[in-house]
């Protein structure tokens, strides 16, 4: 007998204690986890267009702003104004908000008596005395562009608030938006409040995971107890796999927290990859103790079990962790190399959890068989491969690689009708109030919450470089998703045309001077242009659209920019339909480079392993079936690729990789000492019954996220589940048959012995 499992029966204790410590120090750190639900954060720093958005943010505020709605018939009263104007005060003292801008406190810009004012839009003092002065206040405020439809909806019963959140790494901005809105409803206006923009979908984002994750994962484990119980009849079939997979989850999510690494919205699935794939190791000891019927020790048949499965666990695991390991060097986003990194140590951790304290904690246990009451019981839950009544005829192998490939073909069509998706209002149910507030509110009334800036690099005094700002925003006015362009042109235009000069750009660089003389020292101005005139941005809304029309939308805008006088003044477009852009683009590389090096390594792998090509290329059957079956699901199903579906192709991998491995090691072993039929026989009666296990205990437990409240979610725990269920038939029907149809050249494995023979 092998020296390590030994080891491991003799120091088990020590083992067992050693692990309980572990678990406690990594779950110690639990206590500091977070979620970043920050889109800028899941893009690499080095961005270009990341590094853009950041200095725009934290020089003029752009990508910060919370926006709240006040909706009221009356807001045009002396009432409704009190409450507009409580509402902007109480915010401005909201630790963690910048500046403030509503029309309590927005700058005016008038002419009279032939003198320019520049001041309040409305005095406290001076507020109009009647219902018809105040109509004749609300249309003048109507007229004005400053105003309409940015700060005003344009049926006058809408009024907008809008928050410049502190970029400081000390304010976390989900954390603001839950105190604007606690603060907000503490007020108990009489109007209704909507709360709009970046950092309210982040919060929302961030409590959604955490609220999935408290309630699905407990549904999950209640499950997936039922099914093993179901399958294994004893305490210690339930106990050991789950106990299992919440240890090495454990480890996980706390190496994460000390490293201070946070949860976003794709790492938040590891704890549920590791369900799908780390509970597969100890299933299959499990399966395979509970299938030695002999009258030996505990300690003894925990040796004899680990002496026969450590090579096809430890080769699973290896080969899951590659497959992991790929979306680290494969893909460009940062969250998605996260997920890589630390899902390929959370198998790690299941992996060394597998090979010790479970054979420790069996070899605890009783070594009689499961009593023939149980195994009844087994029998009636529906599951017979452990009776060996699956038989493969030599047609019937035939016909189900032909149905196979049929059910490829017909996945192979659906790949092409996948789409793209990087939409954060797709995230939510279309009754969930922020994606209401988005399509009922902030899209119609006042363009939509996506900001757009375009920096502006030139002499903001010189009327040449002002005119190319005017040709801009023009443009910008023609095209469908942009709405209210708004720069420092438009306060020297009015001021122009207070000073009865017209609705036009001064015709020298004096004049322009004149004007900005009058606007120095408003707080409007350190959010449009620098201190020493020579940057601007050019600001306007976006509506949320589909991903193909945000990604044309940014080339169009690119080209016009590109065709204007760079001698003049020189022009780069951002926001988050860029990064919104960024990140689609990237979707389908990362997806495309990580399959490709997940394939490539683990048909090196697995060819070492079997020293044959031929035998590689077989491994890889469930893995191709899966993957094609999953994408054309997708693609006929209408489900995009997105942040979280781009994961299932690396569990997809995972799984197929360690179900095949599983297969193949124990086909090779039974080969050794009879037929082939006999061998997939054999095979199927007690591998795959770990297999079978494993994938309806999986399988059934993911369907339950189909009741998660984030749609990526949703969308992730139904592939998840046809993920499981794929690889299972690809290697219970579809890896037998290929077997059984090449019987006559199954020496593709003949050079593979020493790697599975028995430990003398």
């Amino acid at each position: 007998m092998a020296k390590s499992t030994e080891w491991i029966i003799r120091w088990r204790q020590p083992l067992i204690i050693l692990t309980i410590i572990l678990t406690l120090f990594f779950g110690y750190f639990l206590k500091d986890l977070e979620v970043d639900p920050d889109i800028l954060n899941y893009l690499p720093a080095s961005d270009p267009d990341v590094q853009l958005s950041t200095y725009i943010g934290k020089k003029y505020g752009g990508n910060l702003i919370a926006m709240v709605a006040l909706e009221t018939p009356a807001l045009f009263t002396t009432d409704g104004w009190a409450e507009l104007t409580l509402l902007t005060e109480t915010l401005e003292k909201t630790d963690g908000i910048n500046t403030v801008t509503s029309l309590t406190n927005i700058i005016d810009i008038k002419s009279e008596d032939d003198l320019l004012v520049i001041g309040p839009l409305l005095e406290r003092q001076t507020l109009p005395p009647t219902p018809a002065t105040w109509q004749a206040f609300q249309a003048y405020v109507l007229t004005k562009k400053l105003y309409r439809e940015k700060l005003l909806s344009a049926d006058g019963t809408t009024a907008l608030v809008i928050c410049q959140l502190v970029d400081d790494d000390e304010f976390d901005k989900a954390t603001i938006a839950r105190s604007i809105i606690t603060t907000v409803n503490s007020l108990n206006l009489n109007g209704r409040t909507y709360f709009g923009g970046l950092p309210f979908y982040l919060l929302e984002i961030s409590e959604t995971i955490l609220r999935d994750l408290k309630i699905l994962v407990p549904l999950v484990i209640l499950l997936i107890i039922v099914l093993l119980y179901l399958s294994f009849a004893t305490l210690a079939g339930v106990f050991i796999p789950l106990l299992s997979v919440l240890i090495s989850t454990i480890w996980t999510l706390g190496l994460m927290c000390l490293l201070k690494v946070p949860l976003t919205i794709v790492t938040d699935v590891i704890p549920v990859v590791l369900i799908a794939v780390g509970s597969a190791y100890s299933i299959h000891l499990l399966n395979k103790f509970y299938a030695n019927k002999t009258f030996i020790s505990a300690e003894k048949k925990t040796q004899l079990v680990l002496s026969d499965l450590k090579l096809p666990v430890f080769l699973a695991a290896l080969t899951t962790m590659v497959g992991f390991l790929s979306f680290v060097f494969g893909s460009y986003l940062t969250m998605i190399q996260q997920f890589g990194l630390f899902s390929a140590i959370g198998v790690l951790f299941a992996l060394l959890i597998a090979v010790t304290l479970v054979p420790a904690l069996l070899s605890f246990l009783k070594s009689s068989p499961v009593p023939a009451r149980k195994r009844n019981r087994l029998k009636t839950s529906g599951h017979n491969l452990n009776e060996g009544r699956l038989r493969f005829r030599p047609g019937s192998s035939k016909l189900m690689i032909g149905i196979s490939l049929v059910v490829m073909v017909f996945g192979l069509l659906g790949i092409p009708r996948i789409q793209r998706k990087v939409d954060i209002l797709d995230y939510f149910p279309a009754d969930r109030r922020i994606r209401v507030t988005e399509e009922k509110i902030m899209n119609p009334k006042f363009g939509g919450s996506i900001p757009l800036q375009i920096l502006v690099h030139g002499d903001l005094l010189a009327p040449e470089v002002l005119t190319e700002i005017q040709k801009v925003q023009n443009y910008l006015q023609t095209l469908d998703l942009v709405h209210n362009p708004f720069s420092i042109l438009d306060l020297i235009l009015e001021l122009n045309a207070a000073m009865g000069e017209g609705w036009q750009i001064p015709d020298s660089r004096e004049k322009v001077t004149n004007l900005w003389f009058f606007l120095e020292g408003e707080e409007i101005i350190t959010q449009l242009i620098n201190g020493d005139q020579t940057e601007a941005i050019i600001q306007a809304n976006l509506v949320y659209a589909p991903m193909d029309e945000l990604t044309a939308l940014v080339t169009e805008i690119n080209t016009f920019l590109a065709g204007l006088d760079p001698t003049l003044c020189r022009f780069e477009q951002a926001g988050m339909h860029v990064i919104y852009r960024n990140l689609d683009q990237s979707l389908l590389s990362s997806q495309i480079q990580s399959l490709l090096l997940s394939l490539v390594f683990i048909l090196i792998i697995v060819t070492l392993l079997l020293r044959s090509l031929k035998g590689g290329l077989i491994g890889l059957i469930p893995i191709v079936f899966t993957l094609i079956v999953i994408f054309g699901f997708m693609g006929y199903s209408g489900i995009p690729l997105d942040i979280a579906t781009v994961l299932v192709a690396g569990v997809s991998i995972g799984i197929g990789i360690d179900y095949s491995i599983h297969f193949l090691v124990r086909f090779r072993t039974e080969q050794k000492r009879m037929s082939v039929k006999s061998a997939v026989q054999e095979t199927l009666k007690t591998t795959g019954k770990g297999i079978f296990v494993n994938m309806i205990t999986v399988a059934g437990g993911f369907f339950i996220f189909i009741f998660a409240e984030l749609v990526p979610l949703q969308r992730f725990g139904i592939l998840v589940a046809l993920t499981m269920l794929s690889s299972g038939f690809a290697t219970l029907y579809l890896l037998p048959a290929v077997l059984l149809v090449r019987a006559e050249k199954a020496q593709f494995v003949t050079g593979y012995s020493s790697l599975v023979a028995h430990d003398e």
